[in-house]
């Protein structure tokens, strides 16, 4: 017995579920071929009150088979065959576990998640910056970009970051004419821009990330050195949806 329990498949039959009884047993089969009970329990010294039960446990997980003379002898089932035994019992555990997850608990996620939102404010023209940045890198196919006023320090490095998307993602940019100069020299065949016809007296950009950002110009009468900026970043889905239709809609018109 204590050849067996030093070896590293003891071990290693323990962790994928077997008791220490469970997993003597099988290795003496493994090791000595077909037995009977009083051999098994000799050599492994599982109590012979016990070792019906231990034998009886891995006939149910299909680890042995028995003969049915007398007396009864028991055989190990090959190691190749075990291997295809438990991956069954994994796939039917992933399966189960799958269901589970998917069937019942995503639609309670996915209510909590739908309720939820994000509201970030930003001040300064740094953090709008990149945070506008972010959402031209990481939209997935389609980005609304509604200016009405352009701040060269925020929005310079929007242009070049705009000029590198890729061919498959697509860009709609609705402007004021005092705006529109700024954005001439873009010429790419996925970045669509019109004049607005009428004033707009602020920023958004529409992520189909499910994402808003407003950016407001504080103090447009004064100079530019005493203009404050403010934007809201808010994640949520259904403001998403609004916004959308209020930019087509001022799409469509223009």
């Amino acid at each position: 017995m204590k050849k067996i329990k030093s070896m590293n498949a003891f071990e290693r039959l323990k962790e994928i579920g077997l008791s220490d009884y469970e997993a003597l047993v099988y290795l003496k089969l493994v090791i000595d071929g077909p037995s009977t009970a009083k051999e098994i329990s000799e050599s492994t010294e599982v109590p012979y009150t016990k070792v019906y039960e231990v034998l009886e446990g891995l006939e149910r997980k299909g680890w042995i088979e028995i003969s049915q003379g007398r007396p009864m002898r028991f055989k190990a089932k090959s190691p190749s065959e075990i291997v295809e035994i438990i991956k069954n019992e994994y796939q039917t555990r992933l399966n189960k576990i799958e269901d589970f997850l998917i069937n019942e608990l995503q639609s309670i996620y996915d209510v909590h998640s739908a309720e939820e939102s994000e509201i970030w404010i930003l001040k300064s023209p740094l953090g709008i910056m990149n945070k506008i940045r972010n959402m031209v890198k990481t939209f997935n196919k389609e980005l609304y970009i509604v200016i009405g006023n352009f701040d060269v320090n925020i929005y310079s490095d929007v242009i070049n970051e705009i000029e590198r998307i890729d061919t498959n993602k697509n860009i709609k940019i609705l402007l004021n004419e005092n705006t529109f100069n700024f954005f001439s020299s873009t010429n790419k065949d996925n970045v669509i821009i019109k004049k607005a016809l009428i004033t707009i007296p602020f920023n958004v950009i529409l992520s189909d990330r499910e994402e808003v950002l407003f950016h407001l110009t504080i103090g447009l009468d004064k100079t530019s050195e005493e203009r404050k900026n403010l934007a809201v970043h808010i994640l949520d889905k259904s403001l998403a949806k609004v916004i959308r239709e209020y930019i087509e809609f001022f799409w469509k018109i223009s």
